[in-house]
């Protein structure tokens, strides 16, 4: 009880740089690519006429609609469904929008056994990237019980303490959820110190470095290589 007394809740902290150079990124290739498929051939038409530019219309037309419609949609019509931060407090994991709404929630109630020796696991796949995905079994009162990956991003951000979300959500977990069994490469995998429940620098220094130094490394192949032979 006093446990759960003193779970804190903790909110994302946001690179701001990275998430500029992201977001100046994005919206500057839409930009760029709904211009050149879009405005440049009806350019072409208005200066050429509609014979010569009636092919590359027919080409660049549709796909720069195709392109332009869903992403205005998603990132303009839509953005109130769009997280920008992320809150784990005494329920679970909270998604909010700009306006503080819940657009998508894991809930510590909603967590249930996996049937394998371990309820909690981390996993690495073509899409997690660097940082492993923590796997959890849901059930709701309508679905039957399935598997989810937990994920510590933003689709428009860069989230800079995503190893300290995963540490406090797995430490809800062994406070309201006792039940579930979290593996042990959990932990080795976020860096979590089992006794203070907190991120060990050293080790991800360490692995930061290795990842750079293997860039470095590979760069520098790639280059030799094309030194080499031409």
């Amino acid at each position: 009880m006093n446990s759960e007394k003193s779970f804190q809740s903790l909110e994302s902290k946001i690179s701001t740089f990275p998430t500029f150079i992201l977001q100046t990124l994005l919206y500057g290739v839409l930009l760029f690519g709904c211009g050149f498929l879009i405005l440049l051939p009806a350019y072409g038409i208005y200066k050429r006429g509609i014979e010569v530019m009636l092919i590359p219309a027919l080409i660049c037309f549709p796909i720069g609609f195709g392109i332009l419609i869903p992403s205005v949609k998603h990132y303009i019509i839509k953005r109130n469904l769009t997280a920008s931060k992320i809150i784990i407090n005494e329920t679970g994991i909270l998604y909010c929008n700009s306006k503080n709404e819940t657009v998508k929630k894991i809930l510590y109630a909603d967590l249930v056994a996996s049937g394998k020796e371990f309820d909690i696991s981390s996993h690495n796949t073509r899409n997690s990237g660097i940082i492993p995905l923590l796997e959890v079994f849901t059930q709701s009162e309508k679905d039957a019980s399935n598997s989810l990956y937990v994920e510590m991003t933003l689709p428009l951000h860069v989230v800079k303490d995503r190893y300290t979300l995963y540490a406090r959500f797995l430490q809800g977990i062994s406070i309201f959820r006792p039940d579930l069994k979290i593996a042990p490469q959990v932990f080795h995998s976020y860096f979590i110190d089992r006794e203070t429940w907190k991120i060990d620098r050293k080790s991800e220094g360490f692995i930061l470095l290795f990842v750079i130094s293997a860039a470095f490394l590979i760069c520098g192949l790639i280059l030799w290589l094309v030194f080499y032979f031409t």
